[in-house]
């Protein structure tokens, strides 16, 4: 807008606000003074003949001096076609109706030549419509009654401007009331702001009719919001649409490889079926890949469904950390669940670990997952989920006592001779020796018993448990009617809130000291001084273990020396503990060092004889220790999120305005000191905006990633609609219920029923 034109209309909205201008039944704007009696002058008014129906039912209005005529609108010029759009539709919601856009003309650099807007209900509606013979529902109200108003400018080469070269105010309708101006189309729009806040809120779980409210309250009424529930749907489905207008696939790719451009640690790898259709994806940011180069030894290895609208299984690839977190290694979105698409996800996640492997792996006893993992991770030590073993044997034996008996026989660390002779005694007193699924069970028994399975580590885990959790904490980010690009972004942010909520271990564990309560405060402090906090917990229950302890002799050979021990009222069993003086050194025959990486209550009984202050090195795992990350083998450290950074601000800036307005809400003079300095800054902030390349046309939380994702194509289309054998709720045929006793299909049973009678 041209410089005379900024200031009469800025002059014009700074009147209204104050209550010095007001409208006619016209829609004419009107300047007046509350102390003097105004007079009316109907001839400045129209430019052409005819009056015009009145719609403001306030009569005193038509007695109000018109100051807003003709004249001073065909004066006004504008920068941009914009700004002549914005003038007259705050012109048209002041004085009580709604605009849209009519004809136009452009050349070809693409410049407006002119533009014309009309009243909203200019025009008529088609008679075919009228005459529609097979109407199965009422047909909508007229909104159409052939109103003239207009507004026109015209592209002026000399003065680079645009100029106004018609103006018709009159109309031959009723206009909108105060409170029903609100509703009309032309003025309801969700803002840049209010997007920005609606996405953030959208980000952290909060659904669309709960942000609309989190509005309503913050202005007072949904006559103060601007806009409607069904706007917000529409504003939010629209950027959605822009962010992946190259297609679902495209933009999670796009996503992945604008965070590939900032983390030069992030890897992403994806393959593509025979129809050119995304099949697998998977990707591990940089403080994953930290993570598993330095808890990698143990990997848990689980699949959840229900979390993207084209059912796609999704592996978490997670383990556990120095504070006895779980931390996620690599994700992978699989098109099924065959033995070729696992050995694809392992291979991949060993690639984005330059070629590190797993010591051991636990999983839930999938057959395709097991076989992929022995033919990509031939020795690594494979464990099976006892939670899911022990359900399985719920549901296919019916006996409790075996269930039971079966649990003990999972955690009790026996030797394999005995675990032999229990293991017969167990399948002959309860009669599940010709079960079939009791045989398969024992054949895997070398995958799921303690006692063929002690010895090796796995960081005091037995089960997939710390998978299902992190699987229930993700489905609440995560819905099977997100789409990829939705699902990748959501993903993320709820890998950012897990990693955030599990810093507080770290800050208590680096920050604080624990309680010593032992009786011996030396050993106590050495472990409180070396492990974190969690795991000094585990490492003090067994210090205070020791005293029950019974000694049973000791041995010397060579420079080694070799103690016995039994339990304080158990003298069945015995524990050897040796210990080598010259490497400080301590081997107990009960392994929980090998399989926890925690000196068991045999060490710590042993030290008190030697009488040693401080815990040997060599009875201290590394990976429990607070200096763990110090070793990181040189790889980069783990790098913020430029959209979170930029949330983070956001939010940061709306907080510390929430006082100043608060404050500034009770004076009249404040309040408009306040509302022109946020005027001006936020132009000036807009401007730098656009010249910086964040954006233009609406709001980007990250242009800059929108715009490089838009140059990019990766030739990929969307993934079609998976049916894996876990995703139990769209499987196309139920599974059958079979007999609690005998186990045959109820359907047999009945039939034979009906054929024997």
């Amino acid at each position: 807008m041209g410089q005379d034109g900024v200031l009469k209309t800025h002059d014009m909205v700074q009147e209204i606000e104050k209550g010095k201008m007001g409208m006619d039944g016209c829609g004419r704007l009107m300047s007046f003074d509350l102390n003097q009696e105004p007079e009316c002058d109907r001839d400045t008014c129209s430019e052409e003949s005819g009056g015009s129906i009145g719609g403001h039912e306030d009569e005193e209005a038509d007695e109000l001096v018109g100051a807003f005529d003709v004249d001073d609108v065909m004066k006004l010029t504008f920068d941009t076609e914009e700004e002549a759009g914005e003038f007259y539709n705050l012109y048209a919601k002041l004085s009580g109706f709604g605009i849209r856009k009519s004809n136009a003309k452009r050349d070809e650099d693409g410049i407006s030549r002119f533009r014309k807007w009309v009243c909203c209900c200019e025009g008529y509606r088609n008679e075919k419509w009228f005459n529609y013979e097979d109407r199965k529902r009422e047909a909508k109200a007229i909104t159409r009654t052939g109103c003239g108003a207009c507004f026109r400018v015209k592209y002026d080469t000399e003065s680079v401007k645009y100029v106004v070269t018609r103006f018709i105010m009159e109309h031959n309708h009723p206009l909108a009331s105060e409170a029903s101006v609100q509703h009309l189309r032309s003025h309801r729009k969700v803002s840049d702001a209010e997007y920005a806040q609606s996405k953030s809120l959208k980000l952290v779980g909060a659904r669309i009719c709960q942000i609309m409210k989190h509005f309503v309250i913050k202005a007072g009424g949904y006559s103060n919001v601007g806009f409607c529930i069904k706007d917000l749907y529409n504003r939010m489905d629209e950027e959605r649409r822009k962010e992946i207008f190259n297609g679902d696939a495209e933009g999670a790719l796009g996503f992945l490889a604008a965070k590939k451009d900032a983390d030069d640690m992030f890897f992403y790898k994806y393959h593509v079926d025979n129809e050119g259709r995304l099949a697998r994806l998977f990707w591990s940011d940089s403080k994953s890949r930290v993570d598993f180069s330095v808890f990698g030894d143990v990997l848990v290895f689980d699949t959840t469904y229900k979390t993207n609208k084209y059912r796609k299984p999704l592996v978490v690839l997670a383990g556990v950390n120095n504070h006895l977190n779980s931390t996620i290694f690599g994700c992978a979105l699989l098109s099924d669940e065959r033995i070729e698409t696992y050995e694809w996800v392992l291979s991949t996640f060993v690639e984005a670990m330059k070629g590190r492997k797993p010591v051991a792996v636990m999983t839930d006893g999938d057959s395709a997952m097991r076989r992929a993992i022995k033919n990509l991770l031939p020795d690594a030590c494979h464990r099976l989920c006892s939670w899911h073993l022990h359900r399985n044997a719920r549901s296919n034996i019916r006996c409790e006592e075996f269930n039971n008996r079966l649990y003990d026989l999972m955690a009790r660390k026996f030797s394999t001779l005995e675990f032999e002779d229990r293991w017969a005694r167990l399948v002959n007193e309860c009669g599940v020796v010709e079960n079939e699924w009791v045989k398969k069970l024992y054949r895997r028994r070398r995958l799921w018993a303690e006692a063929y399975l002690r010895g090796n580590f796995f960081a005091g885990m037995r089960s997939t448990q710390r998978c299902e959790k992190m699987n229930a904490f993700l489905n609440e980010y995560l819905n099977e009617k997100m789409r990829l690009y939705e699902f990748v972004r959501s993903f993320d942010l709820a890998i950012a809130w897990l990693r955030h909520t599990e810093s507080k271990a770290v800050h208590t564990s680096e920050n604080t000291k624990p309680v010593l309560t032992t009786i011996l405060p030396e050993l106590e402090a050495s472990a409180a001084e070396v492990f974190t906090r969690n795991v000094f917990f585990m490492v003090r229950k067994h210090l205070n273990r020791q005293g029950l302890l019974i000694s049973e002799g000791w041995s010397e050979d060579g420079g080694s020396r070799t103690y016995y021990y039994s339990k304080y009222g158990g003298h069945e069993i015995s524990w050897r503990v040796v210990y080598d003086r010259s490497m400080e050194k301590l081997i107990c025959s009960c392994m929980k060092f090998e399989s926890k990486g925690i000196p068991c209550a045999h060490m710590f009984r042993v030290m008190v004889v030697e009488g040693m202050n401080r815990i040997p090195e060599a009875c201290i795992s590394k990976r429990w220790t607070k200096g763990v990350y110090s070793t990181n083998n040189g790889m980069k450290a783990f790098v913020a999120d430029e959209q979170l950074t930029q949330m983070a601000r956001y939010g940061t800036l709306k907080s510390s305005c929430n006082s100043m307005c608060y404050y500034a809400s009770y004076m009249d003079d404040a309040f408009n000191d306040l509302q022109q300095m946020f005027d001006k800054h936020s132009v000036d902030l807009k401007e730098k905006w656009i010249e910086r390349g964040y954006g233009g046309d609406g709001f980007a939380m990250d242009s800059r990633v929108m715009n490089d994702r838009s140059r990019r194509t990766f030739g990929l289309l969307d993934p079609r609609v998976s049916r894996c054998k876990g995703d139990q709720k769209h499987s196309e045929t139920k599974k059958k219920r079979k007999c609690g006793h005998c186990r045959y299909y109820r359907k047999c049973i009945r039939s034979y029923k009906q054929f024997v009678n």
